[in-house]
């Protein structure tokens, strides 16, 4: 048997020897912790994930949140809203400048018509951004210190996550187009399932951001 406390609420948690080397939740707050590969009975602080070469913590070392320790969030991420399609906001946004242009030229010139057709097409233009402002708004990739979360929704709310030590692939994926803009979707996989629990598209910098995850997974 061995036993830790939760980083986060310090409560006793028992666990199985075959548990050694594994992240649990804490049955209370929820917290991940990781497993020490101690003998049956120890009772230490999880181990942080330390490079094979120098024996550091690789993302402290980094400049990260400390692999071991409370469980904190590096960084919060929201699809791109221009980047992520930049032709298409150029003409929604040239067709909200010519319907401000419009209305302005009708209110002077008197014709009823053309102010008319500004009004409609600047809110055309204000209601599609305002829909892609929302599709941002309500999806998130949170990256903590010990796992990766997908979040989507407003209103209601649904979320997926993988542990970083159960992680087995990751994969990103980028068009020409996308590479020129900086944007790409990334999809997670762990080794307990065959297909992708966790992936988000639109995101600057993927590259980035499985470089931060590969700090906390075991390489």
């Amino acid at each position: 048997m061995i036993r830790i406390h939760c980083d986060n609420c310090e409560r006793l948690i028992e666990l199985e020897d075959h548990q050694a080397g594994t992240k649990v939740a804490c049955p209370d707050c929820g917290d991940i912790n990781r497993v020490p590969t101690a003998p049956a009975g120890a009772d230490r602080d999880a181990e942080p994930r330390r490079d094979r070469s120098s024996g550091a913590d690789r993302a402290a070392a980094a400049g990260y949140p400390p692999d071991s320790g409370p469980e904190q969030t590096v960084r919060t991420l929201r699809p791109c809203l221009i980047r992520a399609r930049p032709t298409m906001f150029s003409l929604v946004l040239l067709v909200l400048i010519a319907g401000v242009v419009g209305v302005i030229y009708g209110l002077a010139q008197d014709r009823t018509w053309i102010w008319v057709l500004g009004v409609l097409g600047a809110l055309l233009a204000l209601l599609v951004i305002a829909y892609w402002w929302l599709h941002t708004m309500s999806a998130a990739l949170v990256v903590t210190n010990k796992r990766t979360i997908q979040k989507k929704g407003l209103l209601a709310r649904s979320s997926s996550e993988v542990v970083h030590d159960n992680i087995r692939n990751i994969q990103i994926d980028q068009t020409f187009w996308e590479r020129l803009w900086g944007v790409g979707s990334i999809g997670i996989s762990s080794s307990g399932q065959d297909g992708i629990e966790v992936q988000m598209g639109h995101l600057k910098r993927p590259d980035e951001i499985r470089k931060i995850i590969d700090l906390y997974r075991p390489l």
